[in-house]
């Protein structure tokens, strides 16, 4: 909820006071939150990057001279989020699985094994789905210039993005786990199928 308090009072105050007011209370908002945050060392990069994205929205908002100008700065990461994850796949190393074999506990020759780099291709793609979607929803919203909706669309995608994360590690962690149990058994497998055959009749 913190994350979204710069956003929640630029719109209300905008709304009320107007622009140059809301450009001024998100800033102060962003100076507050990364001062308590620093004070209770908790996320202390999380809240430096943070401070430092809602102070730059606040000024392409003031240099434009419109409110949506607010949301042109967070309209690139679901783009640069797609071509990144775009060109993993076209590079052949998933995104998903640079970031989340890892965390996962894979292999660090993840990719020569077919079924998670298949795995990882299909999560990675899906991610992408989901960054292009966001990004043409805002699109659609700032042209149309429907400042509430793209600052409610803004404040929902933190926690989808947290909600897509945490699925693409229990998978992934399901996943290695899967690879693991396959790869243990399939010795033992051949192994009981070459005592279990038949001795080679006469020549």
């Amino acid at each position: 909820m913190a994350a979204a308090a710069p956003t929640l009072v630029f719109l209300c105050t905008n709304q009320v006071s107007g622009l140059l007011p809301a450009v001024a209370a998100t800033t102060v908002t962003a100076l507050l939150l990364l001062a308590w945050r620093l004070r209770a060392r908790q996320q202390v990069r999380e809240a430096i990057v943070g401070a430092l994205l809602a102070t730059a929205c606040a000024a392409v908002a003031a240099g434009t001279g419109q409110t949506r100008g607010f949301f042109l700065l967070p309209m690139l990461l679901p783009a640069l989020a797609t071509a990144a994850c775009l060109l993993s796949l076209v590079a052949g190393r998933p995104l998903a699985g640079l970031v989340a074999n890892r965390i996962a506990g894979g292999p660090p020759q993840w990719r020569s094994h077919r079924r998670l780099h298949r795995f990882y291709a299909v999560i990675t793609m899906l991610i992408s789905l989901v960054s292009l979607a966001s990004l043409a929803a805002q699109v659609w919203l700032y042209h149309w210039g429907e400042v509430a909706w793209l600052g409610l669309l803004h404040v929902l995608m933190g926690p989808i993005w947290a909600a897509v994360t945490a699925l693409s590690i229990v998978l992934s962690r399901r996943a290695v786990t899967r690879s693991k149990r396959l790869r243990n058994v399939s010795p033992g497998w051949v192994e009981r199928t070459a005592d279990t055959s038949p001795p080679p009749g006469p020549r």
